[in-house]
């Protein structure tokens, strides 16, 4: 859902644009999830499993990394709080957090 509300907000496709990076997404739990999304080419695309290379990992379990997609939780509080992890590029996690935040404008509520 979120690459194709990225890919669909000018905000956010001007963001994506020379920023070819992979995010990777690890989902802590009684059976641990690995998803990780790939924006080449001013696009993002969907991917499940383990990247080998991204520029950053996010590290959560369930319940915040759902908080953290229905905006329930503010990232950087959350960050700060130790609620989830970030490994690899801050810099990058920063401008994955703009884009998300352009795609927030037009994206559904899910409240």
């Amino acid at each position: 859902m979120f690459a194709e509300l990225a890919n669909q907000n000018e905000g956010a496709k001007k963001l994506m644009q020379g920023w070819d990076k992979v995010v990777q997404f690890v989902v802590d739990g009684e059976d641990t999830r690995e998803f990780y999304l790939e924006f080449k080419g001013g696009k993002v695309t969907f991917h499940v499993g383990k990247h080998p290379h991204p520029a950053f990992t996010m590290i959560g379990n369930k319940d915040i990394m759902w908080k953290l997609l229905t905006r329930e939780e503010d990232a950087t509080r959350a960050f700060m709080a130790k609620k989830y992890s970030i490994q690899g590029s801050l810099a990058d996690a920063m401008k994955f957090g703009k884009i998300g935040q352009e795609v927030a404008k037009t994206a559904p509520s899910f409240k």
